[in-house]
This record gives C-alpha cells, structure tokens and sequence, in this order.
C-alpha cells in the first residue's frame, strides 16, 4: 500500500471534483511551508512573501501583538515581526490563520460546529509542535498537520449536508467510532479526504501523510514517526478538552503511537502539563474569528 496517498485515490479524485465548493488552494501557506522546511531561511523572501496578502499580514500583526508575546512596544510591520519572534512563531500564527479562514469559508450546515473543530484542531497542532520538540521531530511539519488533520470533515460537511450531520449527531464530532461510521456510509474516512484535498493542494507528503495515518498508523511508512505524534496529540487533546485542568489525561487508545515513539504513558504526564501551558499561552489562537 502506498504511503503517500489513501488507497481510494481514483475515487477520491472523483468525489472532490464533484463538490462545489472546497476550501480554497493556501498557495501562501505552501509556499511557508516550503520555505520552513529550507535549511536556510531568507528573511527578504519570507517578508516579500507575506506582504502580498495584506489580510494575512494584519492578522499575523495582531497575533503578534496579543497578550501571549507580551510586548510593550507593538510590532508594526513583518519584517519586525520576524526578528523579533522568530520564523517559526511567525509561521505558526501564518499557518492557523491560513486554517481558519479554510473552516469560516467552507459552506456547511449551521448545525456543523466549525468553532469546535477549529479549537479541536488549533489544539492538536499546539500538542504536536510540543511533543515534536521533545522528540527532535520538526515542530513546524508537526504544527500544520496537527491543524490540518481534520480538514476532511470540513469537505465532507460541505459535499454531505443533513447526512454527514446525521452521522456526526450519532457519533459525535470527535468521537472516536466517527471515522468508521463515515467509512462504511462514503466508502473512505475524514482522513483520507483531507489527505488526498492537501496532496491536490501541493502540500508535502511530511504534512499530508500524518494527516491521512491519525487513525491508520500501519499506512505510515516512511513518516511513522510524524504521523504517531499527529495520533498521539489528537488524542490529547481530545483528552484535555473534556478533562479538568488537575486531573492528568488517560488515554490508552495511545498505546500504539506510543509503542513507535519509545515513549511510556508516564511519559505523556510531562508532555501533557507543557501542552497546557502552551494552550494557555496562545489563546488567541484558538479563538476563531
């Protein structure tokens, strides 16, 4: 079986031709990623970049500038912005607001609840980048397809309607069997139509595949390790959605990306408080606008 696309390809195709309305082609945010994933980085090329959406650039300024960052002088232009936060958190607010205006635009049901997916996700991609960087895996890769790894039930909710709402009413929009309802009703799951939309998109097969794998590990292949981090902060942060602040995470569906990570459940109990943290820091990205 081929690791970097879902094994309904063909089909797939098909079924998001046939849909009226997908969430647009990032072509900045893929070109981000690109650039991210360049050894060396040229600022002139990343601001360049960035000032062509003007709409992107307020809305990375005002990440810049919120509470989180905690600067007495505000950031006015990208170029500051850059030296003085970094790339990567430069790119990691770029990247979440690149997801949010794929979930505002999409045209689903009013029932579909785009702003708990949004923090669902906003939420695993904060988990993924901190478990990645307690692994020396990149944060950045980690960070997109943690945010990303749900974009196919936006594109279902878009092309199924009432059924696809029916379907999540009975088995919950996170729920764990949701993905084997909707593979026994549209013949593939939420990962597969997410996957397959982000490898149209030109997104690379580091993003793609953890994002087609979080349910399906033994597809991995070559990105076993992405993809089990992808698994293991879904779960997470499925886990610290519904649980108290002072009641530490049990999640022994985890056991398998675990097991491919060399890590232990005890080990979750340290990611698990830096997860927090950071959630707790960077709310104003869990904020849909």
């Amino acid at each position: 079986m081929s690791t970097l696309v879902s094994p309904e390809k063909d089909k797939l195709d098909g079924y998001l031709d046939a849909i009226e309305h997908l969430p647009p082609t990032p072509t900045l945010m893929i070109k981000l990623i690109e650039l991210f994933r360049q050894p060396e980085r040229d600022v002139d090329e990343i601001v360049g970049l960035m000032r062509q959406d003007p709409s992107l650039t307020a809305e990375v300024l005002r990440g810049c500038n919120s509470s989180f960052f905690g600067h007495e002088a505000p950031i006015t232009d990208i170029r500051e912005a850059v030296f003085r936060l970094g790339f990567y958190e430069i790119y990691r607010i770029s990247v979440a607001v690149f997801g949010m205006q794929s979930m505002s635009t999409a045209k689903v049901a009013h029932s579909f609840e785009v702003a708990v997916l949004w923090l669902h996700s906003a939420m695993t991609a904060i988990a993924g980048g901190v478990i990645a960087r307690e692994l020396g895996e990149s944060e950045g890769i980690v960070f997109t397809a943690g945010l990303l790894h749900d974009v196919g039930k936006i594109v279902l909710a878009s092309a199924e309607g009432t059924r696809y709402a029916e379907l999540l009413q009975q088995h919950g929009l996170l729920g764990t069997a949701t993905n084997d309802a909707e593979k026994a009703m549209f013949g593939f799951d939420h990962g597969e139509v997410g996957a397959r939309l982000l490898s149209r998109w030109g997104v690379p097969p580091q993003v793609s595949v953890p994002v087609l794998c979080h349910h399906h590990l033994s597809w991995s292949g070559p990105f076993e390790r992405l993809a089990a981090i992808v698994s293991l902060a879904n779960l997470m942060a499925r886990c610290i959605e519904g649980t108290a602040p002072e009641k530490p995470c049990e999640v022994p569906e985890a056991g398998h990306a675990l097991e491919l990570l060399g890590l232990k459940h005890e080990d979750m109990l340290a990611v698990e408080h830096l997860v927090r943290s950071d959630i707790k820091r960077l709310g104003s990205l869990l904020v849909a606008s």
